[in-house]
């Protein structure tokens, strides 16, 4: 599933969740019965392939400008090893007709209050040129509109199957509706499937129906939980749980020493997914250990990410690791270096955090990594942790691994690898495409490395 379909995605959950029960979205006495039930928050797991990768809320509320606004966040985590949450927010009049009057859409990292991605979803347009089509739009949609699925199963509680309704989908660039058919129903449960593939399962709850499960053709799913075991959920990373290796039609000898490297991704099903944003039309890629500008917006670097308490704790130990080093080079290599003779390796399938990771002193790459992190953090250089693939000499494989970029103060970049002590990190590390990390680790699985060109150099330093 890509971003954009994700996002199409929680759009439609908001559809399904929220105003369940609109007998007639006309009358005061249906909002009142809604009033009763969307106002508490529901929450759901969200799967892919049957792990739980991510949660999915929704609540609604009355504004101070007298709106109903419809919240839902969507928390998932990307390639790059960050926590994701979507949050989409519609609000409508809350008067018959309820017509909307804005839709945004925020995507921001679950450690940090600035967001990086904001979307102004309605209105579309403000210029003169536009505003006709645009009050075309608003009287167009109001909440009939936005919860046709739920009107329709309630008009139709007795149906057994047959096309029941078109959805309206205002906000996707191409679809304008989305026709759901009844293929099941029970005593107390109705399962409905769409044109694109989409199933979902509603139970029925005092006559109003509710949303219990939502699988899509990817593979997502979405399932309600109840308060309890949201609260207690633990969820892992996908690169933590499964331990995945990419085949490489030869070995490449001394790896660590390797300072570029250029190769060939073969799919089995010759699907590239998030992989066509770095390939070329050839699906080759080339990684260099050349020191680089940065391309990212500082934002992305951990040290916006790293808790203010985690770093007053941790500068004492910066401190007696560098010995009063001042050189900004010398600082990352003195780190790299601590991390590494400090943490021993163990190959596990466990997250904890830095405090924990300092106090057991032990963790794999995505612990030495993130200790890095929060180091060099303390240490005042942006840093972040990085997620990829790298190759594994003892196995003759990629596999899934975590090292670090640090960004300096002339703009420049480097990247280093604590866990394999490497205070430039070799070429055979290549970082994950912008992604959810479930459509990543989708990839891997048909995916084999031909290797078509290595350079080494006798001076590169691990």
């Amino acid at each position: 599933m890509t971003f954009s379909k994700m996002l199409t995605w929680s759009f439609l959950l908001l559809l399904w969740g929220s105003l369940a029960g609109c007998e007639n979205a006309q009358t005061e006495q249906p909002l009142d019965r809604i009033r009763a039930t969307f106002f508490d928050p529901q929450h759901y797991v969200v799967a892919h392939e049957g792990l739980p990768i991510g949660t999915y809320t929704r609540v609604a509320s009355l504004t101070d400008t007298d709106e109903y606004e419809f919240r839902t966040t969507l928390t998932m985590p990307s390639a790059n090893g960050l926590i994701l949450a979507t949050d989409a927010v519609y609000q409508f009049q809350k008067r018959s007709p309820y017509l909307l009057s804005a839709a945004t859409r925020t995507t921001y990292t679950v450690s940090k209050d600035r967001p990086y991605r904001v979307e102004q979803l309605y209105p579309f347009a403000t210029s003169d040129v536009d505003r006709p089509a645009n009050e075309a739009s608003k009287k167009k949609y109001g909440l009939q509109d936005f919860f046709a699925l739920e009107l329709a199963l309630m008009a139709n509680i007795e149906s057994v199957e047959g096309e029941l309704v078109s959805v309206p989908t205002p906000f996707h660039k191409n679809v304008k509706s989305t026709k759901w058919t009844i293929s099941y129903r029970g005593d107390q449960s109705v399962m409905v499937s769409s044109t694109v593939g989409d199933r979902a399962t509603f139970s029925f709850q005092q006559g109003l129906p509710r949303l219990e499960e939502l699988i899509d053709d990817t593979g997502l799913s979405m399932q309600w939980i109840s308060v309890v075991d949201f609260d207690a959920l633990n969820l892992r990373p996908l690169h933590v749980v499964e331990d995945i290796r990419i085949p490489v039609d030869q070995p490449i000898e001394r790896p660590g020493t390797l300072t570029t490297l250029t190769v060939q991704f073969e799919f089995d099903d010759a699907k590239l997914g998030p992989w066509s944003t770095l390939l070329d039309a050839r699906n080759t890629l080339t990684t260099s250990t050349e020191i680089k500008p940065s391309s990212l917006e500082l934002f992305e670097w951990g040290g916006e990410l790293l808790d203010r308490s985690t770093a007053q704790k941790l500068r004492p130990i910066v401190a007696e690791a560098i010995k009063g080093i001042d050189d900004a080079q010398l600082i990352v290599d003195t780190l790299v270096a601590y991390v590494n003779r400090t943490i021993t390796y163990k190959n596990w399938n466990t997250l904890q955090s830095v405090e924990e990771t300092i106090a057991q002193k032990i963790g794999d790459c995505t612990e030495f990594a993130q200790l890095f992190t929060a180091l060099a953090t303390a240490a005042e250089l942006p840093t972040r942790t990085v997620v990829g693939l790298a190759y594994h000499e003892s196995s003759q494989t990629f596999g899934i691994h975590a090292w670090n970029e640090v960004l300096f103060e002339d703009g420049s970049t480097r990247i280093v690898d604590p866990t394999w002590n490497q205070i430039r990190a070799d070429a055979t590390h290549i970082e994950f495409p912008p992604a959810y990390q479930h459509e990543i680790v989708s990839t891997l699985k048909n995916l084999r490395i031909k290797v078509l060109k290595v350079e080494h150099s006798t001076d590169h330093s691990t």
